[in-house]
């Protein structure tokens, strides 16, 4: 039975890892469950061409995009409704110590800086917690390219952190 002919047992199978990767990272249920619905989606319109090759792959890069997208969207409806920094006790750093949604918000964007292939490695050694010789197998690269991937997006990434939370 292929991917394509299966859909249900498709979605039973990695939905779980799906919904774990987009809460990681929006930190709220329902947007969790939003984004699991639209990769699902988007799954089924790829499936209709052709199966991913690597759908493990394919699916944590697409959940990480589109956890990327809402939050986004959500740090724009926020400025529109200039409602950001309201009331907050800031630091010298302008944000509170303690504002957890600040932090995840900093990471997400430190995130959506990388590259794809950067984006993709660091979210697989760090959230998921592969070694370099299976997150290579999934992105058909290289050990040492993986390597390197990882070294870059943990050095631009904690560049971005550095001046905001370099106290915490």
């Amino acid at each position: 039975m292929t991917v394509k002919d299966a859909p249900a047992e498709c979605f039973e199978q990695y939905s779980r890892q799906v919904y774990v990767w987009a809460y990681r990272f929006l930190g709220r249920h329902h947007d969790a469950l939003d984004v699991v619905q639209d990769v699902f989606l988007r799954w089924n319109t790829q499936c209709a061409d052709a199966a991913p090759d690597r759908p493990y792959g394919w699916l944590r890069r697409v959940t990480i995009n589109r956890a990327l997208d809402l939050c986004k969207a959500r740090r724009r409806e926020v400025e529109v409704d200039d409602f950001s920094g309201a009331g907050q006790e800031t630091v010298a750093s302008g944000r509170d110590p303690l504002d957890v949604d600040a932090l995840r918000e900093d990471i997400v964007a430190a995130l959506d800086a990388l590259s794809d292939a950067q984006r993709s490695v660091l979210v697989a050694k760090v959230y998921d917690g592969l070694t370099f010789a299976r997150i290579a197998s999934e992105l058909d690269l290289a050990v040492s390219t993986v390597k390197t991937h990882y070294l870059r997006a943990i050095r631009a990434t904690r560049g971005r952190l550095h001046g905001r939370w370099v106290d915490l």
